[in-house]
């Protein structure tokens, strides 16, 4: 008899165990982070980094994430079927708070539940209006926008010039672009600044790596400088349907264009450019970690916490593609980009 309470108790004092973990872990708070591309992506592996920045002093809430590897694979059924998923996701986990980071975590999930009594919004990584996902005004939404940094990239460019010994006063500068939805989110702000003294000769679109090539060549010997964003999406050839490698096309672009390359997001050196002045993902990540837990802790709507506008950028550097071209920057460039970790010796 003895045995049989003993067990009894045994059991129900694991039972009383086990209930009060479940009752623990379901009353978490919980955070879903809704990435719209891979973890392998420069980009996503960095804005994580400064998300992680905060999240790991965080306790006592229950974070997950997703990824809908829409740069990986970009066909319209592909899209279609991230967005299910994606939506399938939030709905399954009900997060306290979605932070959902670029544009299609925006358009394929996150707007259908503007307005949700239970979910909060946070995105980050928006390049262009908000207005298309419904969250002007929307009670239940902040965040941070990604916007591009000009003024650095105007700077360096004028720095590179001061230290020719025949400067230009009004060097020439063009952009060149693939099709990538958030660089035709941002172009009209990259195309409407003003860039003067500079002389800005607008911006082209390549579809395929072939293209690409082409506008380098006849740009090469008609401007002073190229700016460059991104190039993932650029098919190899006009009758492909295979994307060409990102580094294979920095490679070639660094080597061909007789004129300097100048990247506008962070992860064009890793790729092989000479210089890159790109909009910091950390500040994403961190600032969007910020805002989740001010609206768990403060119990907070988002719409209550303004919506920023992105101040940082990164500075990347690889020595040797700017001794090739004989260029020279102040020394706090360099120092810039060790201090990030984000000047490359060879």
């Amino acid at each position: 008899m003895k045995e049989k309470i003993s067990l009894f108790l045994c059991l129900l004092f694991l039972g009383a165990i086990l209930t009060t973990a479940v009752i623990y872990n379901i009353s978490k708070p919980r955070v879903l982070i809704l990435q719209s591309y891979d973890p392998e992506y420069a980009w996503t592996r960095d804005v994580d980094k400064g998300l992680c920045r905060i999240m790991d002093r965080w306790s006592g809430y229950s974070v997950t994430r997703h990824y809908m590897y829409t740069k990986r694979y970009t066909g319209r059924s592909w899209l279609e079927r991230a967005g299910v998923i994606a939506r399938k996701a939030i709905e399954r986990e009900r997060p306290r708070v979605l932070i959902a980071v670029d544009d299609f975590a925006q358009s394929l999930a996150a707007r259908y539940f503007v307005n949700d009594p239970y979910i909060e919004i946070v995105f980050a990584g928006v390049n262009g209006s908000i207005e298309p996902y419904g969250y002007k005004g929307a009670g239940n939404v902040t965040g941070i926008f990604e916007n591009k940094q000009m003024a650095p990239v105007q700077e360096t460019i004028l720095a590179f010039e001061s230290r020719r010994e025949n400067p230009k006063r009004n060097p020439s500068l063009l952009y060149i672009m693939d099709s990538s939805f958030s660089l035709e989110s941002d172009r009209s702000m990259i195309d409407g600044y003003d860039w003067f003294p500079i002389i800005y000769k607008g911006s082209i679109m390549a579809a395929s790596f072939e293209e690409w090539k082409n506008i380098i060549r006849k740009s090469s010997g008609s401007v002073d400088y190229i700016i460059v964003a991104n190039y993932r999406r650029l098919l190899l050839s006009n009758e492909s349907s295979e994307y060409a490698d990102p580094r294979e096309v920095m490679r070639w672009t660094e080597e061909n264009s007789t004129v300097p390359v100048i990247g506008i997001n962070a992860f064009n050196v890793e790729d092989g450019a000479m210089i890159s002045i790109g909009v910091s993902p950390f500040e994403q990540g961190e600032t969007a970690a910020k805002m989740a837990q001010s609206i768990i802790e403060q119990g907070v709507r988002a719409g209550s916490i303004p919506i920023q506008i992105n101040s940082q950028y990164v500075v990347a550097i690889r020595r040797s593609a700017l001794e090739r071209r004989g260029l020279a920057l102040p020394a706090i460039y360099e120092a810039f980009g060790r201090a990030t970790a984000n000047f490359h010796e060879d």
